[in-house]
């Protein structure tokens, strides 16, 4: 039998008292059960599963339990995130420790990590298990530091993703399959103890005559716990006496006339997942008197400052769901700090405040790809600051307005970019054998999105196209069918990719308008309007393969007709096309105006092409 939940909640964002344990996971009912979808493996997006558990014995004799799958092509890092979040908050507010049970085949380790859109800051820890082939508990000290920026302790917090990582770190030979259950929290005191509260109202500028403390802890009356400013020096205090637990609050003046407004970017405050109501957060484990706080700020009054950064979008389409501010330790992951453009002009605005003399590194997504897979690259460009060039802001002494481009180093966000361009994508899907609806393009520049750009083959001739308006410099891409049915998959070092963080996409340097055409699949670049012509191998030979200055186009005894030769790049860029009259037989080909690499060279000529690689190398 699963272990009872010890506790009550009062009110879904309301509060908690922890007893002795709470059960957030337990894979026994819809209420304490929940999937977590794959990242950094080929396993993405996939969700584990619930499923009987394969060994009811030991310590965990249970119907039901998750697996979780770490295929030998995932990532050190690939791990599953909790999608949807736990029906029960992740409530530490006087919690000692968080436990799970777990099933390794062999020895290895688990971290776990609690997020909570930044704010709370994300915490994870590990823990090593060594007993294998049987049920084991592992518990995780939500009081020591995560072992990642900001370095901070759970404990006192509430977290809403539990996101998990097997064998963290590990390489793994073959693929491993592990299994967890029992996801619970530890610890705490019930009886009620008193915790002050004051406000500096200074700085208000209205009118007013008492100052309210409303929240969880009394249900959100208007006149239950005023405060009092006994020596007219405008800071009002109060205090309230109530049981260990998280709540929330705010003050509020003359019974509701007026309040705090937050935007859910403040570091004090916590946002229900509707995203309608945020308010302050309040964890209490023993008596405690809380520093001063400016009104409508998580700050001493005088010790904040406000911070508006405004991203020009350029050239760059936005993903669905819009662009982030991420990284540096101190905004989360890509999807937790979005940015907005209400007007749709393009520039893409958050304002957040942080304690004076604030300072951080940064970077922009273009979509909340929890791979990092749509950052901004601004490797080489001045702002980028090692070692995973991103950006730095601060020390900020005074309010402040960041203005920026995505992927460009501007202090604007006039992203006009002389060597953007308009880039025609094709790709022939002739030797696609298996049935599709649709082509779709994704890649860094639209978050790696399985729908936002669909191409189009409106003459049925297999070559399917579309236009997109892309800045300059280098971007990640390929193409899949149906919204990631399936997708073209590459090998490293193949000559049309790039292989970052162990993904192989295709790539192109943006320089201006251009073409590229290629076959599914394959660095095999393609010409237009070539798919009604026959491939004939003997049409001509190329000697020699690999050249310094010049090859030798040879034809075949049969082809006396005037040919046309296209050649391309390793990106499937048609970079010299020339016209050879009839009756040559062969044709010195001078390559003095090309850059050392792999390029492709198409023959069409009397209905017939051909296609044949050289190298070009003078080294």
């Amino acid at each position: 039998m699963k272990k009872f939940l010890l506790f009550t909640l009062c009110f879904f964002f309301g509060f908690t008292m922890l007893s002795a344990q709470v059960v957030v996971l337990d894979f026994e009912t819809a209420a304490t059960s929940t999937t977590f979808q794959y990242f950094g493996s080929s396993l993405e997006p996939n969700l584990t599963e619930v499923i009987a558990n394969p060994d009811a014995s030991g310590i965990n004799t249970s119907a039901m339990v998750s697996n979780f799958m770490k295929p030998v092509d995932g990532q050190t890092w690939a791990g599953a995130y909790s999608n949807p979040n736990p029906s029960i908050p992740i409530n530490l507010g006087t919690a000692t420790e968080i436990c799970m049970k777990v099933w390794f085949a062999n020895p290895g380790n688990v971290a776990l990590k609690l997020e909570a859109g930044g704010n709370p800051p994300n915490w994870i820890q590990q823990q090593e298990v060594t007993e294998t082939n049987t049920w084991t508990e592992l518990c995780f000290d939500v009081t020591a530091n995560s072992f990642e920026d900001p370095m901070t302790p759970a404990a006192g917090n509430i977290y809403t993703t539990l996101t998990m990582f097997f064998d963290f770190n590990i390489v793994e030979t073959v693929d491993q399959t592990f299994y967890f259950d029992d996801v619970i929290i530890v610890g705490g005191s019930s009886d009620p103890v008193d915790v002050t509260l004051s406000v500096d109202m200074n700085n208000y500028a209205g009118s007013f005559t008492t100052v309210y403390m409303s929240g969880t802890f009394n249900d959100w009356s208007a006149d239950s716990n005023p405060m009092s400013d006994g020596d007219g020096d405008g800071v009002w205090t109060g205090t309230i006496n109530v049981a260990p637990g998280t709540y929330e609050y705010k003050f509020q003046l003359d019974q509701w006339a007026a309040q705090e407004e937050f935007n859910g970017t403040e570091l004090c405050t916590v946002t229900d997942p509707s995203g309608q109501f945020t308010n302050r957060k309040l964890a209490v484990a023993t008596e405690q008197v809380l520093p001063t706080v400016c009104f409508n700020s998580c700050y001493a009054c005088g010790e904040a400052v406000s911070i508006t950064i405004n991203l020009g979008q350029g050239a760059f389409p936005p993903a669905e769901d819009g662009f982030f501010i991420a990284g540096g330790g101190n905004f989360g992951v890509p999807g937790d700090f979005p940015l907005s453009d209400g007007d749709g002009d393009g520039v893409w605005t958050l304002t957040i405040e942080r304690p004076l003399g604030f300072s951080s590194d940064f970077t922009f997504t273009n979509g909340a790809c929890l791979d990092w897979s749509c950052k901004e690259n601004v490797a080489g460009q001045d702002c980028a600051v090692p070692p995973y060039n991103d950006r730095h802001m601060g020390p900020i002494m005074q309010d402040t307005i960041i203005n920026t481009c995505f992927a460009s180093c501007t202090s604007t966000t006039d992203c006009s970019d002389p060597n953007a361009g308009t880039i025609t994508f094709e790709v022939n899907m002739n030797n696609y054998s298996t049935a599709f609806t649709t082509v779709f393009i994704s890649g860094t520049f639209n978050g790696w999105s399985a729908d936002a750009n669909a191409l189009t083959d409106d003459d049925g001739d297999g070559i399917w196209t579309i236009d997109l308006p892309l800045g300059s410099g280098g971007h990640e891409y390929k193409f899949q069918v149906d919204g990631w049915t399936d997708q073209e998959f590459f090998t490293e070092g193949d000559p049309c990719t790039v292989t970052n963080d162990g993904f192989t996409n295709r790539f192109i340097e943006v320089a201006g308008d251009a073409t590229v055409c290629f076959f599914w699949a394959t660095c095999d670049a393609c010409t237009v309007g070539t798919n009604d012509l026959e491939v004939d191998n003997t049409l001509f030979s190329v000697q020699p393969t690999v050249v310094q200055n010049e090859t030798k186009l040879v034809f075949g005894e049969s082809f006396t007709a005037a040919k046309t030769v296209s050649i391309f790049n390793a990106i499937g860029q048609a970079v010299e096309t020339l016209d050879i009259v009839s009756g040559v037989n062969h044709y010195t080909l001078e390559v003095n105006n090309l850059e050392d690499g792999l390029y492709f060279i198409n023959v069409q000529t009397e209905g017939k092409q051909q296609t044949q690689r050289i190298i070009v190398n003078r080294r």
